[in-house]
């Protein structure tokens, strides 16, 4: 019964076996480590990745908002030459209407004076008149013909330049027109630039977010590697304190062997050596002559 309880209790477990199984409880632990390190370093790449292509994006939508800029300052530039060419029209028109009279007062003279010279000349005609009197006539006449060649100068002078203020009128209108079709392009370009500039914040944020998660699972996979590297260290020393033992228990068996061997040498030449065979086997005879017994 205490033969069978020995039995059945568990040997202990040699240097040998316990320095194995601590050897492959660190090599396990290393080889997990490990996976979980290659799994942190994909997962930190597929962050970069992503951010990378995102940065691509907003590197595209700022050369974007830069051609915008670009034009914008063209059309601007357009705009503001062209405003400030309305501002020269309006300038030089004024001064054209400072130097104009009345308009229609000085239409109404000349065709004052037309009809007056008409009734005196049509009264010199038809009524009968003394000399002195008709000399009268003529002179008045004479003062009103010349008045009215100069009211016709005046009023021709004042007709070219209303016709010059209509043109001017035209290219003011023009200008102006100009510059604000020009003023509507700079409009239309800073509200596509702002469109973009929210679009491309927004983009920076993620960026930014994908930066700060790939950094975790950076410093994640240096914390794990660190224990894999810890791991291999320690399953590197099993392994030499395994060799070792392995060593120290191989020299203790050939030691024992060696015994062995030298005992049953020993034996052997006890045993078989000629010498003592052949003293043993007289002793042997001269018992049995004297009547005696041998003992095998």
């Amino acid at each position: 019964m205490s033969q069978k309880k020995s039995r059945q209790q568990k040997k202990p477990k040699s240097e040998i076996k316990l320095a194995e199984e601590r050897f492959q409880s660190c090599v396990v632990k290393r080889n997990n480590f490990n996976d979980e390190a290659r799994s942190l370093r994909d997962e930190r790449n597929a962050l970069h990745d992503q951010r990378g292509k995102i940065m691509e994006e907003i590197m595209k939508h700022r050369e974007e908002m830069k051609s915008n800029t670009s034009a914008k300052a063209k059309h601007q530039k357009v705009r503001n030459t062209a405003q400030e060419k309305a501002k020269q029209l309006i300038s030089i028109k004024q001064q054209k209407r400072g130097n104009k009279k009345g308009g229609k007062s000085l239409t109404d003279t000349v065709q004052a004076l037309h009809s007056e010279i008409l009734n005196l000349e049509r009264r010199r005609e038809t009524t009968e008149m003394p000399i002195s009197k008709e000399r009268e006539v003529m002179e008045k006449l004479g003062i009103l013909r010349r008045s009215l060649g100069e009211q016709e100068s005046e009023l021709a002078t004042q007709e070219h330049l209303n016709l010059e203020v209509s043109e001017l009128d035209a290219e003011i209108d023009s200008e102006f027109s100009k510059a604000n079709d020009e003023h509507n392009e700079v409009i239309v370009l800073a509200k596509l630039n702002k469109k973009i500039y929210k679009k491309v914040s927004n983009l920076m944020k993620e960026a930014s977010h994908l930066s700060t998660e790939a950094d975790k699972k950076h410093k994640e996979f240096v914390n794990v590697r660190k224990k894999a590297d810890n791991q291999h260290s320690k399953a590197m020393e099993m392994l030499e304190a395994l060799k070792l033992h392995r060593k120290t228990a191989n020299e203790e068996r050939q030691a024992r062997w060696k015994v062995v061997k030298d005992h049953r040498k020993n034996i052997k030449d006890e045993l078989y050596n000629p010498k003592k065979l052949e003293s043993a086997a007289d002793d042997a005879l001269q018992q049995l002559m004297s009547g005696g017994k041998i003992n095998l």
